[in-house]
This record gives C-alpha cells, structure tokens and sequence, in this order.
C-alpha cells in the first residue's frame, strides 16, 4: 500500500505527460497610469476611489486578471503577459492576486523600476521559472536603448518555466511595440524572434507562447514581419470560427465608445512546423463594466494544450 502511494505522484506526472500540459495564455495591455487622461478615461486609482471602486480602473483591471486566470479550464496553467504597466501598478495588481502569484520583468527605461513593464504573471504552485530576461529592441539589445527611431524604449520580456507536476517545460514571451516608427515595429519584433531563438538554443526546441500589443494590425508592419519569418502562428489563425469567442475580434478600443478601434493584440504560438499546440478556445473579452472602460484595450485570451 505504502509503495503504491510513493507511487502515485509519478503517475499523474507521467499521465500529464501523455496528455499534453492545458495552457491559458493572456494578454492584456491594461494602460498606463496616466498623469494626463483621455477623454472617457477613469484614473487608475485616487484619494476618492475608496468611496466607490467605479470611480477608479484598478479594482476592476485586477479583478479582470483575476476571473481570467480563475476562469481557466480544469488542469490548466495560467501565464499572463500585461503591457504598459507602471511599477505602482505593478505592485497594485500582484499585492490584488496574492501571494500564490509572482511576475518577472524590469521597467523598460532604466531596466530597473522606471518605466513600463511588460511583465508575466504565473502561480508559483503550478510553474517553476527556470530563466529569465529581458532585452531592448534595438541594435543593442542588451543595453537600455532606443531602436529605429521609436518613441519609446521597447522590451521583450522573455520566461522558461517548468510544469512542476509534469516536468514539461516552455517559453513564454510578452512585448509591447513601438506606436510612433514602423521600422521600430518591423525591426523590433525580428529582435523578439531572434531572443526567443536564442533561448531555444540553450533549452532545447521547446514550445513558445508570445503575446502583446504589436501596434500594428493584421495587414500592418510587425504582423506581416513576424507571420513572414514562418517561426510563430496568430492563435486567431490556428482557431476554428467556432473556437474565436466575444463580443468582436477589435481589441483596441481607445476610450471613445464611438470609434470602430482596431485588431492589434495578440497571442502566438510556435515554433510554426513542429505543431507543440493544439488550440481549445480564441477569445476576446469586454473591457467595458459598468458602463466604464478598464482600459483602452481589450484582454485576449487562449486556451491551448502544450502536446510536447
């Protein structure tokens, strides 16, 4: 009996391994604590939010992440990619998760805490970190940097992580596109592919996740670079009409509910030939609650299985 027992964790480990690993995988650029607002736009938080929590974004962008990850299929592991994330919200949201869940990532500005984040959020009970990094998109990729005339510094934060039941392991990628120079994009997300690559050396040909907000639709500069490289696939791609979920496919919104917005965030998955995914549910979500926008974009969600 006793032996049966010692017996049982190999077992589930080794029926994870023959099943696949279930995956949802998040993106959601959650906007910046702006100094300045746009027209529509509720300040992430203030001296008057403890009055009521819809005069206010934070309460309702942690609760979004929260419900997603808790929302998640039976067995499945949870990474989230954020962009645009200052180090106050930064704190805001993992102090609003809990203690079961950490992140990785640097500010973009100073690689320390200044600046935007793209940072990933996992649960420590289910992923182990294995490596991580995070690189400028630029010519200097290991040094803090501006590229190609962008507007901003621009990151790609990169993680390995360990299924720890399981032992299966994959990378995970988060970045945020530059908004102001085209070949900043084009350029940039080669800077992602070659990173992520160069992980893959050192790890083996493990399965690759990448979300973010590209600024740039499907018919635009990054998205036709990165499908051109034939190393990555659009989730929206690989799922059936049936598997693509929400209110529309536009994820860009802005805070004017009379503007269309557009389709500029994203999940990929790869590498493209050897088949790692197979794809259970696309979907995009409301960011409106209450009658007020969370943010200016909307969270894109993925449910897939890591077959190997």
């Amino acid at each position: 009996m006793q032996f049966k027992t010692l017996l049982a964790p190999i077992l589930l480990a080794e029926t994870a391994l023959a099943q696949g690993l279930p995956i949802r995988v998040v993106s959601f650029n959650i906007r910046y604590d702006a100094g300045s607002r746009e027209s529509g736009e509720k300040p992430w938080w203030d001296i008057f939010c403890s009055i009521s929590k819809d005069r206010c974004r934070q309460p309702h962008v942690i609760d979004a992440i929260s419900k997603t990850a808790s929302g998640a299929p039976s067995g499945a592991v949870t990474v989230i990619g954020l962009q645009e994330v200052l180090d106050n919200q930064l704190k805001d949201i993992q102090n609003g998760l809990g203690s079961g869940w950490a992140h990785i990532g640097v500010g973009r500005d100073d690689g320390k805490k200044s600046g935007e984040y793209n940072p990933i959020f996992y649960r420590t009970d289910a992923l182990k970190l294995v490596h991580e990094e995070t690189k400028w998109l630029s010519p200097t990729p290991d040094q803090v940097s501006f590229g190609w005339g962008a507007g901003s510094k621009r990151i790609v934060t990169i993680a390995v992580f360990e299924h720890i039941a399981s032992g299966k392991k994959f990378i995970h990628a988060n970045t945020h596109l530059d908004n102001v120079s085209s070949q900043a994009r084009s350029e940039g997300i080669k800077v992602v592919v070659s990173k992520i690559q160069a992980v893959q050396t050192t790890y083996g040909p493990l399965g690759v996740s990448l979300t973010g907000d590209f600024n740039s639709d499907p018919n635009g500069d990054a998205y036709k670079t990165l499908s051109g490289t034939e190393f990555l696939e659009e989730l929206y791609n690989l799922a059936t009409p049936e598997q693509r979920i929400g209110p529309n496919q536009l994820t860009y919104t802005t805070f004017d509910t009379t503007k269309r917005g557009s389709r500029i965030d994203f999940v990929w998955l790869g590498p493209k030939n050897a088949k790692k995914y197979s794809v259970q549910r696309y979907e995009i979500l409301n960011n409106n609650v209450n009658g007020m926008l969370i943010s200016d974009h909307r969270p894109v969600v993925g449910d897939v299985t890591l077959l190997s």
